[in-house]
């Protein structure tokens, strides 16, 4: 897509994780993500903080015909998940600094992220971006701290986000997986910065 990019990067980020866990209990999380995101053939994926890139290989497999980018603001994790599981064109990883996405407008039909909202000094502005680049009524899917989750949901309706509802919980009942949906308009307002990122194909 030529597409360009509008980042207004007011965010902010320390870390993007859904604090630090081993990976035993990362990859049931990512689990818990997985079965209940709806992915269908021909749609494009983003994965915000990925970490090694499991998530996002699953994803593309469990859907071949879609096209599924994870971004990580560790250059190691990128680099490790572009040698195991890159297949350029379909699969793809790229780096991030925590601040603006690196792709267009309304690429993709879902966002997936998994960030501990208290860790980001403006939420609405990172869900304002993750607005930006969902098409018209994409879903984002969010795995957050249970502590958290009223923060979350005024957090997405100051983006513009609607139709917000818990899908899930973690066994522990300290994770919540929350969905809402981009609506038929697109963002209005975006402040517009001079930079511009490579867009996805």
């Amino acid at each position: 897509m030529g597409t360009g990019i509008a980042p207004w990067c007011g965010v902010g980020l320390h870390q993007l994780t859904v604090d630090t866990v081993d990976v035993g209990a990362r990859r049931a999380l990512e689990v818990l993500v997985l079965d209940r995101v709806t992915i269908q053939a021909f749609d494009r994926v983003l994965f915000i903080q990925c970490g090694d890139g499991w998530i996002v290989e699953e994803a593309w497999r469990r859907a071949l015909k879609t096209y599924v980018c994870g971004l990580d603001m560790s250059v190691t994790h990128v680099e490790l998940a572009r040698q195991w599981r890159e297949v350029p064109g379909k699969l793809e990883f790229k780096t991030w600094d925590g601040l603006c996405l690196p792709v267009p407008d309304r690429g993709f039909d879902r966002v997936v992220a998994t960030f501990t909202l208290v860790q980001v000094q403006d939420p609405a502005s990172l869900l304002r971006d993750v607005r930006r680049v969902l098409r018209a009524e994409g879903d984002v899917y969010l795995l957050h701290s249970v502590s958290s989750d009223a923060d979350l949901r005024y957090a997405l309706a100051q983006a513009g986000l609607a139709e917000v509802r818990e899908l899930a919980r973690s066994d522990d009942q300290t994770t919540i997986l929350v969905h809402a949906r981009a609506p038929l308009t697109a963002p209005s307002a975006l402040a517009a910065g001079p930079e511009a990122h490579s867009p996805v194909p």
